[in-house]
């Protein structure tokens, strides 16, 4: 496997595109993953000059807007960054687009889902959507549905919240999913860092609707945080202050769900990135940077003991983490950069959800929708 990451901070989205794709010709990519900050969105020129410069017909391009990008020694507001991958081979890819995520989000996610598996074996899916839809009901048709992992994120804009875009190939769409399967010679690592704080008690949802909680232990929602942390949700508290959804059954599939300042009222109600569904137990999660750091250390020091030699990551971290960081979300990327250099080509975005199971002891959980969440996404050959 022959993997390269790139990234330019050129303003003008096709000779941007162009930039990333000359550098990236050096290893004749199968696929790239393109992820960008939000000014490339006013049309397509950016993956347009990348395909033109790797002039591939058959090259599979996926990818999206974000708060921001990560690669191998940048963590930037502001660029376009990209990592190709050439399996030599030894790998399949297969890539759908469907529209319509916002209005009927598990509807979208199960076409594209049923169009992919009959276009060969899958093993690993890499799935990216717009922002604007309920990220709940793409997480149910991922955790029923698709036995194999998912592992992406939404699509994000800068923290202003208003628009988003995917990329499909030469697309650039927006209302849209895409998902990205791949069955071959190759292997993968799956970890997950969202293990904050609980304070407060356990209540019960008792009133929800899509993405909007107004009840819980019976109370408007935002009294429930303000007697559980002793303060009320500000404007500040964006993807700070979360709700981790306690499953009993299943106590290893840890989900959080941020609080959207923006989406709440004066009524009580509380927004969230994606629903909960009424009867579930939530319990008050509050995030410190030094947990933050702190854990992506750890989940470091756990790749450079993988029982394979990656050759190849991809990180999708919350919004969230790089509003609570500030300059210190460098350390969400030098973590793996300290241990690995530039023999780990790495590239991301800070998104407005991620998409990950968990590991276990069989191998891995159920597909899973997380908010404050670090993914780490590792390839590598067998």
């Amino acid at each position: 496997m022959l993997a390269l990451s790139a990234f330019t901070n050129l303003s003008d989205p096709y000779r941007a595109g162009v930039a990333l794709g000359e550098t990236l010709a050096r290893v004749r990519p199968e696929v790239v993953f393109l992820f960008c900050s939000i000014n490339y969105g006013s049309s397509a020129d950016l993956v347009e000059g990348l395909n033109d410069a790797l002039d591939n017909p058959e090259l599979i391009v996926i990818g999206n807007s974000g708060d921001g990008i990560y690669q191998t020694h940048v963590c930037a507001d502001i660029g376009a960054t990209a990592l190709g991958i050439n399996s030599e081979g030894s790998a399949r890819w297969y890539l759908v687009s469907e529209p319509g995520i916002k209005a009927a989000p598990a509807q979208a996610t199960q076409r594209a889902w049923q169009r992919l598996a009959k276009q060969g074996l899958i093993d690993l899916v890499f799935l990216v959507s717009d922002f604007h839809t309920d990220a709940s009901q793409i997480e149910q048709v991922l955790s029923e549905q698709i036995p194999v992992p998912v592992v992406g994120g939404l699509a994000a804009d800068d923290n202003r919240m208003q628009d988003s875009f995917v990329f499909a190939n030469r697309e650039l769409l927006r209302d849209s999913l895409v998902m990205l399967g791949c069955h071959g010679n190759f292997v993968f690592d799956i970890a997950i860092g969202n293990a904050l704080q609980t304070v407060g008690q356990a209540g019960r949802i008792s009133a929800s609707q899509g993405t909007c909680i107004a009840e819980i232990d019976g109370m408007p929602a935002m009294a429930f945080i303000e007697r559980e942390t002793g303060k009320p949700v500000l404007q500040s508290d964006r993807g700070i202050v979360s709700l981790t959804i306690l499953n009993p059954d299943a106590p290893a599939e840890r989900r959080l769900r941020s609080i959207v300042p923006d989406f709440s009222d004066d009524a009580g109600q509380l927004g969230l990135y994606g629903g909960i569904e009424n009867g579930k137990l939530v319990q008050v999660c509050l995030a410190s940077p030094e947990q933050l750091i702190n854990e992506v250390q750890a989940l470091a020091d756990r790749a450079c003991s993988a029982s394979f030699t990656p050759k190849a990551a991809i990180v999708i971290s919350c919004g969230g983490r790089k509003q609570m960081l500030g300059p210190r979300i460098e350390h969400e990327i030098s973590a793996l950069s300290s241990r690995f250099g530039d023999r780990l080509p790495l590239v991301g975005f800070p998104s407005f959800g991620e998409i990950a199971p968990h590991k276990n002891q069989q191998g891995y959980t159920r597909n899973l929708f997380h908010n404050m969440t670090y993914v780490l996404l590792l390839l590598g050959e067998k």
